[in-house]
């Protein structure tokens, strides 16, 4: 549902899902004004009329006041269908109406802020009125007065306002917080220059906190202005002001400025990091806590702020600089220095005009004392600088979501990065909200609740409180809650308190970014994960990398995005889900669909390129995409493929998946069999059965015969390789009757050497049908003779190689198997060369000329190096340490084992590996 704010405590304004609304004419937006101010009480259309028209209204004054409604529906509503209500501005009988409660209009939000202030004590009570008065801008519609009969309504909320701000000068004088009420204070009192009751209560809370020279001025001040304006005396409650400080009331005994907020009573963990800070605070002037929105940087500093706060006996200051404040308003430099030196006991008429000299005058005022300083929600360097003491005696604690380098480049601040909490901390976190034993009683849903927060402090600050408000609701509720909308941020944004709703602590964030960076954090939620590479990027946005660094720079700085190793970057689960709600709602979805294409082009071209360099036989043509795309990655050597492929290889499996998933069919195979030499080549079993399946399914929803075929057989060395013959021959079989009806004879005698592979036990301890698998090795022989082809000609005459061996016939076998390293020299397939050497040491071994053996695997061994053929390497090794077993040297076959394991994720090789080394026979 749309997002919509009305404000009238000063100017009239509107925002719809964070963007203000333009509000039509004068007389128009006079209306709004007088339904808001009335809020939710009925408006009679007469009294609208009156306030329009004072003097005559025209004949068709009540059509023009229906016709202004029908607008603003339409602005609040812009889905809304002509002449229907909406839910904003509601018609009864004569009278219109503005739907509007306690969160989503000023006026509301400030009453009941005083009636909840009304109803605390002390501290809590100060707080609250400063949070409703916070919401005062100006005279109530300052910007739609027309000197009517409405504006007596505008001047009765000013004085609502003004009665609030007196009650709340009492409240703040009674608990002694006189300099938390005061900027407040200092603020508005000035609407209302001749109110002798607010102005006894300014030169009290000035006298408070030590500005006594300043009180006695205020007093002079007002004392004149009553004079030349009303020529009268000041009143008794001025004159009982003035003799107070006069006589240093005891009342107004001045204290160090204490204006740490409160510690929050359910803080809990981060143990670690405040251990960290508090360790380091001694040596260091300026602490910078930085982390992403809702991590938890305000009460991690106000935590670090009470512990450190006995070690700074002059006093504590505090300001919020609201870098990111939802309402888009900062603290700026000036006000800020201004707050601190009212707090110092500056006197009004003796704080400098020139933003230097209030600067320099602080830094006087603190040197040589001991004083903490805490500036919270930074939004750049610029903000702190002017901010900071110039004594090494103070400590300044900062906190920013922004990367701030030149706070720590021009003054060595000490950088602390907030993370999303450790689990069992965001556990202890949840219970402590609680505050029962429920977490106890349902430690499943609380894993749960901790897992779909993501463990944000933000996000389960949000759904314990929602948890604590409903003791019996079962949290296992919650729980399937939040998996059930795990698309959305709905369950961390429902009681309007822009504070405590992620979407807009998150919007606070994205509203500081370029056009640039905000579409790519929009696109980039499109992105099928876990990270994604600049190059990758840029393909996903249509930008130039240079433009796309510039983004991606921006996104982290603003912690939007984190750069978790160099050059790869990811989201947390929450933001994502944001940016995606972000993308849906404000990109075309033309243009959301061209950026998932663009993405997964980029990844089958680039997968492509690097295929061309796999340290296996390389694809053939036939399947190797056409497409073409900007900036593809493309590799410089084997290593650099290699080297890519292990890095991008959960990305290349999520979009192989996704692909299938959303039709993408012919890009989701071809990219499936782009990866297939490099799972074969780095042992990856599992992940090459599951994307080949995919594969598979692509191709068959594709319609696409050959490829479907082709597909097959790649899945079937996956489980040839991971050891299940019986999966391997029955893809085998539906390649082979696939490829029957297409004539396919390259693709037909590939089939017939794999079955080979697979009824001679192929790269694995065990026994085979040899003689079974030696005639497929020889048809498939027939065939590559017939098609001219070197590499699979040789990998044939090697099985039949390895099958003689088994057979009974070593010295055919050794003439294969020199056949085959042969071919593979003249080919130039050095791949093939190890594979023939390897065998051909199987062979020797077998034989037991082990000395042969050992020379064999040797050059098989440092080929695969050459080549970064891990799997290769690690049989060759494996092999290379049975043979010098065999002759008795025990320790390089421990040093050739041991390499191996270190090479190898495969759990059966692991295992036998394994066993050998314990057991070196």
């Amino acid at each position: 549902m749309p997002e919509v704010r009305f404000a009238v405590l000063g100017p009239l304004r509107v925002r719809l899902n964070g963007a203000e609304l333009a509000l039509g004419p004068r007389q128009q937006r006079a209306v709004l004004a007088m339904l808001l101010v009335n809020a939710g009480q009925p408006v009679l259309v007469s009294d609208l009329v009156d306030a329009l028209w004072p003097d005559k209204a025209p004949r068709s004054a009540v059509n023009v006041i229906h016709r202004y409604v029908g607008q603003l529906r339409r602005l609040l509503e812009p889905e809304l269908p002509p002449r229907a209500e909406g839910q904003w501005i509601l018609r009864s009988g004569g009278a219109y109406r503005l739907h509007v409660d306690s969160e989503c209009a000023d006026i509301t939000r400030f009453r009941a802020l005083i009636e909840q202030a009304r109803a605390a004590d002390g501290r809590e009570a100060v707080r609250l009125f400063v949070q409703a008065l916070g919401l005062w801008r100006g005279r109530c519609a300052s910007s739609e007065r027309l000197d009517t009969k409405a504006d007596a309504l505008y001047a009765g909320v000013d004085q609502e306002c003004l009665a609030a701000l007196a009650e709340a000068a009492d409240v703040a004088l009674a608990s002694r917080m006189a300099a938390e009420i005061l900027p407040e204070f200092r603020r508005i009192a000035p609407y209302d220059p001749l109110n002798e009751v607010l102005y006894a209560r300014l030169i009290v809370l000035l006298a408070a906190v030590g500005r006594q020279s300043e009180a006695l001025t205020v007093y002079e001040e007002i004392t004149q202005r009553l004079a030349d304006e009303l020529g009268v005396d000041p009143g008794p409650d001025l004159r009982a002001a003035q003799q107070k400080v006069r006589r240093q009331h005891p009342s107004l005994a001045v204290a160090r400025p204490a204006q740490l907020p409160s510690d929050l009573r359910t803080f809990s963990g981060r143990e670690a990091d405040l251990e960290r800070m508090l360790v380091a605070a001694g040596s260091m002037s300026v602490a910078l806590i930085e982390g992403m929105a809702g991590v938890g940087k305000t009460a991690m500093a106000i935590r670090l702020a009470h512990e450190l706060a006995p070690r700074f006996p002059d006093g504590q200051l505090f300001v919020n600089l609201r870098g990111f404040d939802p309402g888009g308003v900062t603290t700026a430099p000036e006000e800020a220095l201004r707050h601190f030196l009212y707090a110092l006991g500056v006197p009004g008429n003796r704080i400098p005009q020139r933003l230097d000299d209030m600067a320099a005058l602080y830094r006087s005022l603190l040197r040589g004392k001991r004083m903490l300083v805490v500036l919270d929600n930074a939004r750049d360097g610029a903000q702190v600088m002017l901010l900071l003491p110039g004594s090494a005696t103070c400590l300044t604690v900062v906190t920013s979501r922004n990367r701030l380098t030149s706070v720590i480049a021009q003054v060595g601040a000490n950088p602390f990065i907030l993370e999303p909490m450790p689990a069992e901390e965001a556990r202890a976190m949840v219970a402590a909200r609680l505050g029962d034993d429920r977490g106890e009683l349902e430690p499943r849903a609380v894993d749960q609740i901790v897992t779909m927060c993501a463990r944000l402090p933000l996000a389960l600050a949000i759904i314990g409180a929602r948890a604590a408000m409903h003791p019996g609701l079962p949290l296992s509720t919650i729980a399937r809650e939040l998996t059930g909308a795990s698309a959305s941020l709905d369950a961390f944004s429902r009681d309007g308190d822009a504070a405590v709703d992620l979407r807009a602590v998150f919007g606070a964030s994205y509203r500081t970014l370029s056009a640039d960076a905000a579409r790519m954090f929009r696109l980039l939620a499109l992105h099928w994960g876990p990270d994604v590479s600049v190059a990758a990027s840029a393909s996903m946005a249509g930008m130039t990398p240079s433009s796309t660094r510039d983004a991606l720079s921006e996104l982290t700085k603003t912690r939007l995005l984190t750069e978790h190793v160099p050059g790869r970057f990811e989201f947390h689960d929450l933001v994502r889900v944001y940016a995606m709600e972000l993308s849906h709602e404000m990109d075309d979805p033309a243009d959301r669909d061209a950026a998932v294409r663009r993405m997964v082009d980029h990844y089958l071209v680039s997968c492509t390129n690097m295929s061309t360099m796999a340290p296996l036989w390389p694809i053939a043509d036939v399947f190797l995409t056409n497409t073409r795309v900007d900036g593809p990655e493309t590799p410089t050597s084997t290593a650099d493929a290699t080297k890519w492929f292990a890095t991008e290889r959960h990305v290349l499996e999520n979009v192989v998946k996704n692909a299938l998933e959303v039709g993408f069919y012919e890009q989701a195979w071809r990219l499936a069999l782009a990866m297939l030499l490099f799972f074969q080549s780095q042992g990856r079993f599992p992940s090459w059965v599951a994307t080949l399946h995919a594969g598979l399914e692509a191709a068959k929803a594709a319609g696409d015969v050959a490829a479907e075929a082709r597909t097959a057989r790649g899945l079937a060395g996956g489980y040839h390789h991971a050891g299940d013959s019986e999966n391997a021959l029955r893809y085998l079989k539906l390649a082979a009757d696939l490829i029957e009806d297409l004539g396919g004879t390259t693709e037909k005698a590939h089939i017939l050497r794999n079955m080979g592979d697979v009824l001679s036990g192929l790269g694995h301890a065990t026994s085979g049908d040899y003689p079974k698998a030696y005639a497929f090795y020889e048809k498939a022989a027939e065939l590559y003779l017939e098609l001219d082809e070197p590499r699979g000609l040789a990998n044939a005459r090697l099985g039949m190689g390895t099958c003689l061996y088994r057979m009974g016939a070593p010295e055919r076998a050794f003439a294969l198997q020199w056949e085959a390293i042969e071919t593979c020299k003249v080919a130039q397939d050095i791949v093939g060369e190890s594979v023939a050497w390897a065998q051909a040491a199987d062979g020797r071994h077998e034989v037991g000329d082990y000395t042969t053996a050992v020379s064999y695997y040797g050059h098989a061994a440092e080929i695969c190096r050459s080549t970064n053929h891990d799997m290769g390497l690690v049989r060759s090794l494996r092999g290379l340490g049975d043979a010098y077993a065999a002759l008795g040297d025990r320790d390089s076959a421990r040093a050739a084992w041991e390499e191996a394991l270190s090479r190898t994720d495969d759990r059966f090789l692991s295992v036998e590996i394994q066993a050998r080394l314990a057991n070196p026979q």
